[in-house]
């Protein structure tokens, strides 16, 4: 926003009492930071922001389901929008919008780190704003082709938290993102042998009415991988999803994790774009209060 300021000069005593020392004076132009529209808590509002990119918004479009949407903090500039989900110990930071826009919001959030998810268009504006410690590059991927291999699954329940968390505990990586009540979906889908289980699939989010899902928490234990394991399960996962009528079903992997993406291309996976993610510290000066 542009403002015009007129700033007079200030006269002379004799001349206070003049028309002409009263308007006498300059003009100069202020540029000021547009401001947040405001601190959005319209759903549906929220919804027709968030779907001028479905795909990029997955995640965020899940966050407002009952349960969820009251650990969000939104915000607006424009038709852009920013979200800071706190049920997290990461927090973490989502933003939809051009790379203007992204610099206001982010200048404008009042937190000082979090899990920040940018597409490459936003990294530039991001950069004297949030600082990575670690930046990783990621490929969002989308389930287009039902492709079904062969094999047996089971669903998984609460009742075998137990051993999903021993499954992860297994070896690296497991279960990073993988939270209890995730298991109430009844989207997880695992394989025994001998009676333990040794691989798992789930889903990170999923929301009904909002017709999305982010499928995740894959892992097979170290001796068991090479079977074509995380492929059925995977496929499972994502068959039950659409038999659901889910519409948009994603899922997130590191471009360096090549062995991961074949295996889900031959699910019926495809890479849809890339876009970068990591825990991030605030180092513009201000007061962020979060």
């Amino acid at each position: 926003m542009t403002v015009i300021e007129f700033e007079p000069t200030c006269p002379n005593a004799s001349d206070r009492g003049s028309i002409s020392a009263r308007i006498s004076g300059s003009f100069r132009i202020i540029e000021y930071n547009p401001r947040l529209e405001q601190r959005l808590t319209d759903k549906a509002e929220i919804r027709r922001r968030l779907n001028i990119d479905r795909e990029w918004s997955l995640y965020a479009l899940a966050d407002l389901d009952d349960g969820m949407f009251e650990h969000c903090a939104w915000w607006a500039v424009k038709q852009s929008v920013a979200l800071v989900f706190g049920a997290l110990p990461i927090r973490p930071i989502f933003v939809l919008g051009d790379a203007k826009s992204t610099r206001q919001l982010l200048t404008a959030l009042p937190v000082t780190a979090g899990y920040l998810n940018l597409k490459p268009h936003q990294l530039d504006a991001a950069k004297e704003i949030y600082r990575y410690r670690e930046l990783h590059e990621m490929q969002r991927m989308f389930f287009e082709d039902l492709k079904q291999p062969a094999g047996t699954v089971e669903p998984l329940t609460a009742r075998d938290l137990e051993q999903v968390e021993r499954l992860y505990a297994s070896g690296d990586g497991g279960g990073v993102a993988f939270a209890p009540f995730q298991l109430d979906t009844g989207l997880f889908r695992g394989i025994r042998r001998d009676g333990e289980l040794v691989s798992v699939a789930g889903v990170h989010v999923v929301s009904r009415n909002e017709s999305v899902a982010g499928v995740g928490n894959i892992f097979t234990r170290p001796d068991y991988r090479g079977q074509g394991m995380a492929q059925i399960v995977t496929s499972a996962v994502a068959t039950t999803l659409k038999e659901a009528g889910i519409r948009t079903i994603g899922l997130n992997v590191e471009l360096t994790n090549t062995s991961a993406i074949r295996v889900y291309e031959r699910v019926g996976f495809r890479t849809h774009f890339t876009y970068y993610e990591g825990m991030a510290d605030r180092v513009l000066e201000g007061s962020p209060n979060v």
